[in-house]
């Protein structure tokens, strides 16, 4: 994976991109193995649906231009959408029981940073947002332990149980251990067992 990755997608301006803003913004973060959680998906969809919209209901012309960079290295995700437009949007506070009027605010509120500017052809509207951590332990941390093991079961017939199964090794402990897939953390507890560590 590279530490900077950007790429750039255009849409028909037309209420049925929102979704497809969402799906590919996702399949480029699954192509670039940008780790996400719950919160900073939450985050990235809610705000290129925004943007989108937002382009969509005030923008002109009749393509809108989407782009995606993810900086790993600093930790963040720029979303830019485009449209053929000089109006810059305005922030406006909604009345209570609007049924609309909030999307942008709701992008100030996610995003590290916001900001809108004037273009050749129109303008961009821009967010960026925070990237989850990156993980200080994971697969290659464990690559040792399992080397470990399969020496063990070659040199001694009584432990054979440590081959290597399709699953992956199982590791005979004296307390229970779980390695958990967001962190990596081990759990501590009091039965004896066999713990699978998977690829």
């Amino acid at each position: 994976m590279t530490h900077v990755n950007s790429q750039s997608f255009f849409l028909v301006r037309a209420p049925t991109s929102v979704a497809i803003s969402r799906r590919r913004l996702r399949e480029l973060i699954s192509t670039w193995h940008v780790r996400q959680d719950d919160d900073s998906d939450m985050a990235m969809t809610t705000v290129v649906s925004e943007l989108v919209t937002n382009a969509v209901s005030h923008g002109v012309g009749d393509m809108l231009k989407v782009v995606v960079r993810a900086d790993v290295r600093q930790g963040r995700l720029t979303i830019e959408v485009h449209d053929d437009s000089p109006a810059l949007p305005r922030r406006r506070t909604p009345c209570p029981d609007a049924e609309s009027g909030r999307g942008m605010v709701l992008v100030e509120h996610l995003a590290v940073a916001y900001g809108a500017e004037n273009t050749a052809r129109g303008k961009r509207v821009s967010a960026e947002l925070a990237l989850p951590p990156r993980r200080t332990t994971g697969r290659h941390s464990l690559d040792p332990l399992r080397s470990a093991a399969s020496g063990i079961a070659r040199r001694l017939p009584a432990f054979a149980w440590l081959r290597r199964r399709r699953g992956g090794f199982g590791i005979a402990t004296g307390m229970r251990a779980r390695i958990t897939p967001s962190d990596g953390t081990c759990h501590s507890g009091a039965a004896p067992i066999a713990t699978d560590f998977h690829h």
